[in-house]
């Protein structure tokens, strides 16, 4: 997994979506919180071990759905942070059952 997350420190959706969880307080102050900004600024490479194990811990792990719950597509980072806050579920899964498909 941290292979998959250090790949994810180049991509710009990636960035901006950790920016959304800064913005709207979803990571706990402190060291989280400066590691996570050290990453949206492009400083991944400066990370000790240390840090990268605290921002794997405490933000990207934490703040990652493998797959929708219901039909397993992977979800993109633009809807990440409305999958985290409705069971894992893709919009357009989400679409469905709201319509009681």
């Amino acid at each position: 997994m941290e292979d998959f997350f250090r790949t994810c420190c180049n991509d710009q959706d990636y960035l901006d979506f950790l920016q959304e969880l800064v913005n709207s307080d979803r990571i706990d102050g402190g060291a989280a919180l400066g590691v996570t900004k050290m990453v949206i600024d492009g400083r991944c490479d400066e990370l000790s071990q240390p840090q990268w194990n605290t921002f794997l811990k405490h933000v990207a792990e934490l703040n990652y759905v493998d797959g929708c719950t219901r039909c397993a597509t992977p979800i993109p980072w633009c809807e990440m942070l409305e999958a985290l806050d409705n069971g894992g579920y893709c919009n357009y899964c989400v679409h469905k059952m709201e319509k009681g498909e």
